[in-house]
């Protein structure tokens, strides 16, 4: 048994319209009490739930009462009996306790608890009788004898008294012993009275630790009178748990009325809200229309610059070509430029001899011319052929330079041409690396623009699938927007069915409070 200490002497009580319950497991841990007994108990509710029942268990309760509790519950019966408490201070309050199994399908699940504020008599009584079981001087049989079977002793009593003294007196006698059997008679009818109702009541809470906890009487009278109390207490367990559950009904359907009238404010401005994404994704999708069709004409543009791009690389391609063989015609220009340049120098080199030959005929005349002259008339003829010979190297020699001036200018002109061959070879050089280096840009812009194609491609297909799905979701909104009018519908009802529910909790409650005047 667990033994809360430390306890004080200090009672706490609470008062009569007050109820406390909690309800518990089949192992007694407690799972859902009220804040009655939240208030009373000292504990907080985070302290209560999930902890043994006995947490609140005073010392002075005596281990016999709730054996007998817990073999009634587990039989699958209620219990009804006085109980003193311990606050977590140590203070202590007393209870008046109706504890009933909780079935699911017929099976036990856990127990239910209601308890009020007990009469002090009662309280009197169950505390005497508690400390005299703690003392080991309390029995749970009484040994006590009713006040019929005193009656019903003494009045055998008196019939045997008269028996024995005697016809003396006799109208006296007969007259005494007719209002004695009529006594014994009486008791015995009420006894057997007071068996057929304890017979009827047999399903109702009995035992004799209760009877003497409730009552001064014993026998079928105590047991009848318990009876009765743990029939006023089902009754009473019935209406506490009722008007509990209309109290949370009351309050759990204002509690929805309030949330029902949100959830419609919320509705309505989901409405409209929904109404302002339909008219963004309706200028979405005519924004991803438009975009589609600049992507399309960008794919078109890309395919038509693919393919200039292709032909210029072409026409690089073929310019290279002809570059390549312009470059090597001017080097066989420049060559046989060369080679016209190098017989100009030897035609003026052999033009410079023979301008020699003619100075030397010149002057090989001149002496013939001088020596014919010394011959006189043998020489005359001589000096004729001389005079020839000298005018003709005379010819000669002015023909020859001519030549050589010729051939000076034909051979500078030709160095020029050697040059200006040489400077269109570079040229040609160069304009051939500027064309590779054109061919290998136009390919790259040729494969960046087929790139942009694809990506082009790609994005309008990603657009049009955007558009598909834009339409999906514009589809629904419009059925987003149609169920939150159902919803806007059916929170109207459901606020109406609320209201409803709270005037049946409100007439239901009124119907409790009537039935416990």
């Amino acid at each position: 048994m667990r033994n809360n200490a430390p306890v004080t002497a200090v009672e706490r009580t609470f008062g009569q319209a007050t109820k406390l319950i909690s309800v518990t497991n089949k192992d007694g841990t407690i799972e859902q009490c009220n804040d009655a007994f939240v208030e009373i108990s000292g504990f907080k509710k985070t302290e209560l739930i999930g902890q043994p029942h006995n947490i609140v268990r005073h010392p002075d309760m005596p281990t016999e009462a709730f054996k007998v509790m817990w073999a009634h519950l587990k039989a699958g019966k209620p219990w009804m009996g006085l109980v003193k408490n311990r606050c977590k201070n140590g203070d202590y309050y007393w209870v008046d306790a109706y504890v009933t199994p909780v079935t699911v399908h017929g099976e036990i699940v856990g127990y239910e608890s209601v308890r009020s504020c007990p009469a002090r008599q009662d309280v009197e009584r169950a505390t005497s009788l508690y400390q005299s079981i703690n003392a080991g001087k309390g029995q749970t049989t009484s040994l006590a004898v009713s006040a019929e079977n005193i009656f019903l002793i003494v009045s055998i009593a008196v019939c045997f008294v008269i028996f024995m003294l005697g016809f003396k007196q006799l109208s006296e006698g007969v007259l005494l012993a007719t209002v004695v059997i009529f006594a014994i008679w009486v008791s015995l009818n009420r006894q057997k009275t007071l068996a057929t109702l304890n017979k009827m009541l047999s399903h109702a809470f009995s035992d004799e630790l209760a009877v003497r906890s409730y009552t001064d009487e014993s026998g079928a009278l105590g047991k009848l009178q318990v009876a009765i109390l743990s029939q006023l207490a089902h009754l009473g367990t019935v209406i506490t748990r009722i008007e509990s559950a209309a109290l949370t009904v009351a309050k759990q359907s204002e509690a929805g009325a309030a949330l029902t009238v949100q959830t419609r404010k919320d509705i309505e401005s989901q409405q409209a809200e929904t109404m302002q994404v339909a008219t963004a994704m309706n200028e979405m999708t005519t924004t991803i229309a438009e975009v589609a069709r600049h992507v399309s004409d960008t794919a078109t543009n890309a395919d038509t610059a693919n393919e200039l791009a292709r032909r210029g690389t072409n026409v690089a391609n073929v310019t290279h070509g002809s570059i390549q063989q312009l470059k090597n015609t001017v080097l066989k220009i420049g060559s046989s430029v060369r080679g016209v340049s190098e017989q100009t120098t030897k035609i003026a080199e052999a033009a410079q001899m023979i301008e020699q030959i003619a100075d030397q005929t010149n002057l090989l005349a001149l002496n013939a011319a001088i020596e014919a002259a010394r011959a006189g008339e043998q020489g005359r003829g001589f000096a004729v052929v001389a005079e020839e010979v000298r005018n003709l190297a005379r010819r000669t020699q002015q023909s020859t330079k001519e030549i050589y001036t010729i051939v000076t200018e034909l051979t500078g002109r030709a160095s020029e041409a050697v040059d200006i061959a040489d400077a269109g070879a570079k040229d040609a050089e160069d304009g051939l690396l500027h064309v590779v280096e054109s061919g290998t840009m136009l390919s790259g812009i040729s494969e960046a623009v087929n790139q942009i194609a694809q990506m082009s491609t790609h994005m309008a297909s990603a657009v049009e699938e955007q558009a598909h799905v834009a339409e999906d979701i514009n589809k629904q909104i419009v059925s987003i927007s149609t169920l939150a009018d159902a919803s806007t519908e059916s929170s109207v009802k459901l606020s109406d069915t609320i209201t409803y529910l709270n005037k049946i909790a409100d007439e239901l409650h009124e119907l409790v409070v009537r039935f416990k005047r």
